[in-house]
């Protein structure tokens, strides 16, 4: 039996069970049911936390030392007379304490802030600009407008706010008051943008994405008809991009101020680092390595800069440490993110950066990202391997901005060929096989899965396959395609060919395509009265997706290439 109890951090053990998330100077550190080890003490230590609490066993000689007993009599002591002579607050400021306070609980937190807000001086400045802003009710109003709206893009803003207010600080920028108010109501457009797509747990068709474009051009003239035109702009540009590659004037980098600048790459930050209902987010270092992946698009001096800021480095960037050794970083923990291992460049030895920061990185000198072909390689081993965790972060690099074909060819095919290859020729462990080609068989279902539910489905196509054949990884593959061609493949099983041509008709279609283990007649094509039946082998689809990589994706219809494929079988 476990108890709950407060102890001082020197009275905490390892494998003691973190009962309650720990906050200090308003960032959370842990979160509730760690289990401790000495290195977490240790940095918490560090990090002058004094008490928490913990789960350990309700025999344990250390609840005598509960201090959850001890507050509780300093509150009926102290705290409680006070209470009885407390004076009246400004109900207003006191509604704006609130709403600060409350909304930087949910987006401070060290694995996405790093050195950001480390100093209660930090934290006051903020919480002062923010009070200033609202100062003007119309603000105030405006700003609780959204968060009743969406509450995602209230506290994305506040977020948004938050960070660049610090970076711009840091950078020396000008008016950083008048910057923090513009990257405060930035995403203010939102409040045009229908609730049922804001909320919608799928990413967005093309057509709605140009629906949610509009918020900048919205935010642009809502907030110059609300008197904050000096500020309008930052609403309207922040999904501009280096050479006129964003939205909605399709800028270049002479057209934008810097404090558009610094609120592109906060902003995407902010976005890619925060939770949602259907995406976890990114970890601070997956997400700054999509940034340089995509450096061209964005000051690259500023991205340097606030990767400094944060004090939160990607793997494989080269940096300088207080020692003046230049390093690579090789490996960033999940719950200290500010002390990565890494590989001394001269010496060619890795080391973890010291816990009391005696050697500590001082400065972003570049960034070495991976291809997609080093990426795909990292993906592959860890497949082999079954580390499902590992491999979801490279497969989530990988997919990235590929578009859905792209990812049925370019990832999933290949990655199957491979895994069979090694099967057949290095005869490779069963089991692990077996595995490997069940964790690739789940990326593919959550593929379809979301790809489903991605497009709009305008068409319907006949599928007649055996039941125990449906869940054949390249029928899978097949679905997956004529999914994003928006066509819904409809599936029936073999036998009575009036039912089969009875379903054409209802669904408008004129051939049905029959995909059987192996095909024993030389008869690929029957013309009938009512429609086509055309027939493969899973032989044939899967030389039909293997001679499919490389094209261009975006440009061919997956039924074309099957007709075509058939046609030129018969002609051989």
């Amino acid at each position: 039996m476990l108890k709950k109890v407060t102890l001082s951090i020197e009275e905490v053990e390892a494998n003691d069970i973190v009962a309650e998330d720990i906050f200090f100077e308003y960032r959370l550190l842990a979160k509730k049911d760690l289990v401790l080890t000495e290195r977490i003490i240790a940095l918490l230590k560090l990090r002058k936390v004094e008490e928490l609490s913990v789960y350990i066993p309700s025999d344990s000689v250390r609840i005598v030392h509960d201090l959850s007993m001890l507050r509780a009599q300093e509150f009926e002591d102290v705290f409680a007379p006070l209470l009885e002579q407390q004076k009246e607050v400004d109900e207003y400021k006191e509604a704006i304490n609130n709403l600060f306070m409350t909304t930087l609980e949910n987006v401070v937190h060290e694995l996405r802030y790093g050195q950001i807000l480390k100093s209660m001086q930090d934290t006051a400045y903020v919480k002062g600009v923010f009070h200033r802003i609202l100062e003007e009710k119309h603000r105030y109003d405006l700003l609780i407008q959204l968060r009743d709206w969406d509450e995602y893009s209230f506290v994305h803003s506040f977020d948004v706010f938050v960070l660049g207010t610090i970076f711009a600080r840091q950078l020396g920028l000008t008016n950083i008051e008048m910057l923090a108010r513009g990257y405060l109501f930035h995403d203010i457009g939102k409040l045009y943008i229908p609730q049922e797509i804001l909320s919608l747990k799928r990413k967005l068709s093309e057509e709605e994405f140009e629906i949610v474009k509009t918020h900048t051009t919205k935010g642009f003239e809502l907030l110059r008809e609300n008197g904050e035109a000096d500020i309008a702009y930052l609403a309207r540009d922040h999904h501009e991009r280096f050479a006129g590659k964003g939205y909605p004037n399709k800028l270049c980098a002479d057209d934008m101020s810097d404090g558009v600048q610094l609120l592109q790459i906060i902003d995407v930050y902010s976005a890619m680092t925060s939770k949602r209902v259907y995406h976890s987010g990114y970890n601070a270092t997956d997400a700054l390595a999509v940034l340089y992946r995509d450096r061209h698009l964005y000051n690259e001096q500023f991205m340097h800069k606030f990767v400094e800021c944060l004090g939160i480095y990607p793997v494989n960037s080269i940096v300088l440490l207080s020692d003046n050794r230049s390093a690579q970083v090789e490996l960033v923990y999940d719950l200290f993110p500010t002390l990565p291992k890494v590989k001394l460049l001269d010496e060619q030895t890795s080391m973890n950066l010291p816990l009391n920061y005696s050697v500590k990185i001082v400065k972003m000198i570049d960034y070495r990202a991976n291809s997609f072909e080093e990426i795909f390689n990292l993906f592959i081993e860890q497949l082999i391997r079954n580390d499902e965790q590992t491999l979801k972060i490279h497969f989530n690099r990988l997919i990235d901005h590929l578009h859905p074909k792209e990812i049925v060819l370019k990832i999933f095919l290949p990655a199957y060929r491979i895994l069979r290859l090694l099967t057949r020729e290095i005869q490779t462990d069963m089991k692990k096989y077996k595995n490997s080609i069940h964790i690739l068989k789940q990326l593919l279902e959550e593929q379809l899965n979301v790809l489903y539910m991605d497009y709009q489905h305008e068409q319907t196509t006949i599928l007649v396959v055996e039941t125990s054949m449906r869940e054949n990884f390249f029928i899978k593959l097949v679905q997956s395609i004529l999914y994003i061609d928006k066509i819904v493949p409809c599936f029936i099983n073999p036998g009575n060919e009036h039912h089969i041509t009875q379903l054409m008709e209802h669904c408008g279609v004129n051939v049905a395509y029959f995909i059987v283990e192996d095909l024993t007649t030389e008869k690929r094509v029957r013309p009938k009265r009512e429609g086509t039946f055309l027939y493969y082998s899973l032989s044939d689809i899967e030389e039909l997706l293997v001679n499919l990589v490389g094209q261009n994706m975006k440009k061919f219809l997956f039924e074309e290439k099957m007709q075509d494929r058939l046609f030129v079988s018969l002609k051989a």
